[in-house]
């Protein structure tokens, strides 16, 4: 399970984008022994899959499996819910979920998925230092001391609803202003977007989930980063910089502080997300494999939702190879985030 499956991430979803979906909430076992459960959602009008719930906007789906045991009997009641569409597309699944062996035995189709770089954090901020490469060392170290010679910098979390409010508005302004820059829009232009990750914001901060961090240089907001802490882990989601400040690496400053602060809470993981972008890399990520799980009936609506899925899949890469390739001229974190929803 991850933070995308959360009830509160989900009841974010629902709220902005469930017009014309039915929701699952399969359920299997419980009680002292524990269980298994899956949250799954529909899509389209005349041919209909079965996929994740917030799949589209989410990174990645997954089970809340408390009981192994159970898996046998999810998947059967996966199986039978799909059966009642016209396919079934299970996006973002980590491959070492037992729902892929299961799925494979069934004659569904196993498709390898974007990874999820993922960071070992130590117990310590020095021996994370320590552990990167000599470049890299050198530069997480320097940088933010060349900024303190130049500006005052501030380094702040937002911690009440007022600061998400404002933060968020600094984010999605910094985030749109290199895509404007080349006549393009970002993903977070649309207002839908924007008022499911505030309700999603919102909701994380009263749960102390939320970690949405600004970097200010002499009162002016050069770097937002949006980060969840759940799970024992750090979930980067998104982020945006001021490109007129990219020799100041303003990006990689903040994700220091931040990754100082993460050890701190005690999170020994800080996962970056589907992509696999080459910054990620230099900060001593490393891959996790990620699949997706999909079957279609064989009848012309079936057949027409086949064909539609493989073109999304088609352009969603596209697109996505080149957002990441505008993104890492600049060295944007996270600038490459493609969302697909309808």
């Amino acid at each position: 399970m991850t933070i995308f499956q959360t009830l509160p991430y989900r009841e974010a979803y629902r709220a902005v984008f469930g017009r014309g979906k039915r929701f699952f909430d399969l359920s299997i076992g419980g009680g002292e022994a524990g269980g298994a459960q899956i949250w799954l959602q529909t899509r389209g009008v005349l041919a209909k899959r079965l996929e994740f719930w917030a799949q589209g906007i989410a990174d990645c789906g997954g089970i809340n499996l408390e009981n192994p045991d159970c898996a046998r009997e999810l998947w059967a009641s996966i199986e039978s819910t799909a059966a009642r569409f016209h396919g079934a597309h299970l996006a973002q699944l980590s491959a070492d979920s037992p729902l892929v062996e299961l799925a494979r035995q069934s004659g569904w189709t196993v498709q390898s998925a974007e990874v999820c770089p993922s960071l070992a954090l130590p117990p310590t901020f020095e021996d994370y230092v320590q552990s990167l490469g000599k470049n890299m060392r050198e530069q997480i170290k320097r940088y933010p001391k060349r900024l303190e010679k130049e500006f005052s910098p501030l380094y702040e979390m937002a911690k009440t609803p007022a600061q998400v409010d404002e933060f968020l508005e600094e984010f999605f302004e910094l985030h749109g202003k290199r895509w404007r820059a080349r006549g393009q829009t970002g993903v977070l232009a649309l207002p839908s977007r924007r008022r499911f990750h505030r309700l999603v914001c919102h909701k994380f901060l009263e749960e102390n989930w939320l970690r949405l961090w600004r970097l200010r240089l002499d009162e002016k907001t050069v770097c937002v980063l949006l980060c969840y802490f759940w799970g024992g882990k750090y979930w980067f989601f998104l982020g945006g910089f001021d490109p007129n400040f990219q020799r100041w690496s303003v990006g990689t400053c903040l994700f220091a502080r931040i990754f100082r602060e993460a050890i701190a809470e005690g999170a020994t993981e800080f996962d970056f997300l589907r992509g696999a972008e080459s910054y990620k890399y230099r900060y001593g990520a490393t891959d996790r494999a990620y699949v997706t799980l999909q079957k279609f009936s064989d009848s012309p609506r079936g057949r027409l939702l086949r064909r539609r899925v493989h073109l999304e899949s088609q352009f969603m890469e596209k697109l996505h190879e080149n957002f990441s390739a505008a993104g890492q001229e600049i060295g944007d974190p996270r600038s490459a985030r493609t969302e697909f929803v309808n």
